[in-house]
């Protein structure tokens, strides 16, 4: 009789002895994950300083009229970053005032392990020029110097100079009137190309000769022409004077 009564009451045994052990492993999921003290006072530094120019994920700002970062979601080398937090570099001041080296290194350890997360390795040359082209040329120019933007009122930005952390990073961020290129426009792979072609086009060969600051072949072709013609004019001149 008694296995009998067991029996007719097991699925109401079943039925309590899970919902005692629900607490438990509710608990035990509910656990918050807490970031280690370093990281948690690296991540105060970053909102404290950098935040309010480059975004509270570094995704980047565009400042209207003077607060404004670049992305700093691809920027993977440390001691590049630590310099620039201690010396500054273009609008970005030195904080070497405000924060002990300690501190320096703490964020630039933070962005460089917590807010970089679009991978950079070398592209392939030839991919990232038809991208380029196809993206960016009629912007930032073929030979990525700049360029007007008639329908902005603005020129777009010469990339010599820019690291290809920054390049990168304005892909994926879009800033000002510039479009974002999100993964599915762009991939990490041909964002690699891309970067890889911008940093060969900063310092291109001139196989030819003076580049002229690499203006493009129409305004080369039309020196040479200017050039001939006063050529000629001068030979000119002097068979006159010779004749005369």
């Amino acid at each position: 009789m008694l296995c009998k009564s067991i029996l007719r009451r097991w699925p109401v045994v079943v039925l309590l002895v899970a919902a005692a052990s629900v607490p438990s492993a509710f608990s035990q999921q509910a656990k918050p994950v807490t970031a280690s003290p370093s990281q948690s006072g690296a991540r105060s530094l970053f909102l404290d300083n950098c935040a309010k120019c480059h975004g509270m994920v570094g995704q980047g700002l565009a400042g209207i009229i003077s607060i404004a970062g670049p992305s700093l979601e691809a920027e993977h080398d440390r001691e590049s970053v630590a310099v620039r937090i201690r010396d500054g570099k273009g609008m970005m001041p030195s904080f070497k005032p405000l924060l002990s080296p300690q501190q320096i290194t703490e964020l630039a350890d933070y962005v460089t392990q917590q807010i970089a997360v679009i991978p950079l390795q070398p592209g392939d040359l030839s991919e990232g020029g038809r991208l380029f082209r196809v993206n960016c040329a009629p912007c930032h120019g073929t030979a990525a110097r700049g360029g007007a933007l008639a329908f902005a009122g603005i020129n777009a930005p010469s990339l010599v100079g820019k690291s290809a952390a920054t390049i990168a990073g304005a892909v994926r961020w879009g800033p000002g009137p510039m479009p974002s290129f999100p993964e599915g426009v762009i991939s990490n792979q041909q964002l690699d190309s891309v970067t890889t072609y911008v940093e060969f086009m900063q310092h291109p060969p001139s196989p030819g000769g003076i580049p002229m600051k690499y203006y493009g072949s129409v305004a080369e072709g039309l020196i040479a022409w200017v050039a001939m013609c006063v050529l000629v004019g001068v030979t000119m001149w002097i068979e006159k004077r010779g004749q005369g």
